[in-house]
């Protein structure tokens, strides 16, 4: 009998919009003591959006922050040079700076999709900008978690 493919993005999505705000809370605390240099990052970006945009950047880490747990993939603390390699990348992608078969090799799969789409119904854009930027930083977001994740298993893997 074989298991079916689990999704744990639309899981986590549905537990965390089951939560109380005061587990939301407690799990975006938790986030900051276990994730320092990517929450620090993200309090940077409060100025740079309305507040319950920001809100929803907070959201959308801890949904795949908790994806991956539940996944069963251990998620350590995200290092200040992963965030500020992906953050230039993704400025470098942005300002056409990098070809596209390296933007390619960074573009996080369709799997986040609803983690994505999720978010922008969240904020209600009128601006078509600000949704645009939104949809970069949050692109930036995935990707850094993803890239951690993905060196710390192939430290795993090269033991």
């Amino acid at each position: 009998m074989t298991n079916p493919k689990r999704d744990f993005i639309a899981e986590s999505i549905a537990s965390y919009d089951l939560m109380t705000q005061e587990e939301q809370g407690k799990m975006v605390l938790q986030l900051l003591e276990d994730q320092p240099v990517l929450m620090g990052f993200m309090t940077n970006l409060a100025d740079d959006f309305e507040e319950d945009q920001h809100e929803v950047l907070i959201d959308s880490v801890a949904i795949l922050i908790m994806a991956f747990i539940s996944a069963g993939i251990v998620v350590e603390m995200i290092p200040e040079a992963i965030v500020s390699e992906v953050v230039e990348e993704k400025v470098q992608a942005y300002n056409g700076e990098k070809q596209e078969e390296e933007e390619a090799e960074f573009d996080s799969p369709l799997v986040f999709e609803d983690l994505k789409t999720r978010a922008i119904l969240k904020c209600n854009f009128v601006d078509e900008a600000d949704a645009s930027n939104f949809n970069m930083i949050l692109d930036t977001l995935i990707s850094i978690v993803e890239r951690s994740i993905a060196i710390e298993m192939q430290k795993v893997e090269n033991k």
